[in-house]
């Protein structure tokens, strides 16, 4: 009984985190490849989904997800800690965005924040009355 519960969870379990996308992780993007190949087919060659490519620039690594028609789906920016490597919660952060815009779509960068003042507006007296 033990063991046939044991298989169907095992059986379940593995299919919900296989989504089919298969995915090839270059440069300097290999931090993301123990967490990515869990829930994508990660290939090294042939016919590939997606490709997510990291660059090393100035204090971190910039991860570029690519579709195979050529589209950018992601830039983003993992910053390195002081051992030059990218911290755990920027790992899953990325984790998360890579997967994101995969499964979603393109994600378009962080809108700068408006400060815009809001215009006052004049209230009217009793302008939920009626007026005949």
């Amino acid at each position: 009984m033990i063991r046939s519960l044991l298989l169907a969870s095992l059986c379940i379990s593995s299919a919900a985190f296989a989504t089919g996308e298969r995915i090839s992780i270059t440069g300097a993007a290999a931090p993301l490849k123990e967490t990515l190949c869990i829930s994508m087919n990660c290939v090294s060659s042939g016919a590939r989904d997606f490709v997510v490519t990291g660059k090393s620039v100035k204090g971190g690594v910039e991860l570029t997800v690519t579709s195979a028609s050529g589209q950018a789906r992601l830039t983003t920016f993992a910053p390195l800690n002081e051992w030059n490597q990218i911290s755990s919660t920027d790992l899953v952060h990325a984790t998360s965005l890579v997967l994101q815009s995969i499964e979603r779509g393109p994600i378009a960068p962080p809108a700068a924040k408006k400060t815009a003042v809001a215009k006052k507006s004049k209230a009217r007296p009793k302008a939920f009355l009626a007026r005949r």
